[in-house]
This record gives structure tokens, C-alpha cells and sequence, in this order.
């Protein structure tokens, strides 16, 4: 494994000590599990912001009463 080193104010080390605590972890395991997810998630937005915009510019959209009709139902 290699190793990463961010600057922390004495506030915020404090609080992410006390995160880790809470959660049963290492400071290391906190801090690489946020941002991973966190940065999982900008992904995941990007994705869904590029699915709209796509959706809007061939919306196919139908509505329930016409999805029967389809259906035959």
C-alpha cells in the first residue's frame, strides 16, 4: 500500500478522531472509505446528469394509461 498525507486544522483532526471513534475504525479506514465514496458519488451524479440531459432531448416517455393500452391490459 502506499501512503497519502493531507493538511488538517487542529479542529478538524480532533473531529475526525472522534469519527473514527464513533465508528469502530482507524482514522486511515475513515478517511479512505469518505473519500472514496465520496468521490463515487460525484461519478454516479455525472452519470444520472448525462442520463437526463439525453432523456430530454429524446424523451420517450409514455403515460400509465398509455402503457396499458400497449399492454392490452
Amino acid at each position: 500500500m502506499t501512503t497519502i498525507t493531507f493538511r488538517v486544522s487542529e479542529q478538524e483532526k480532533a473531529f475526525i478522531q472522534e469519527m473514527a471513534k464513533f465508528n469502530g475504525i482507524s482514522i486511515s479506514e475513515l478517511s479512505r472509505k469518505q473519500i472514496i465514496e465520496g468521490l463515487e458519488d460525484q461519478i454516479d451524479l455525472q452519470s444520472y446528469e448525462r442520463a437526463i440531459k439525453a432523456h430530454q432531448v429524446k424523451d420517450e416517455s409514455i403515460s400509465f394509461d398509455e402503457m396499458k393500452k400497449e399492454l392490452d391490459l
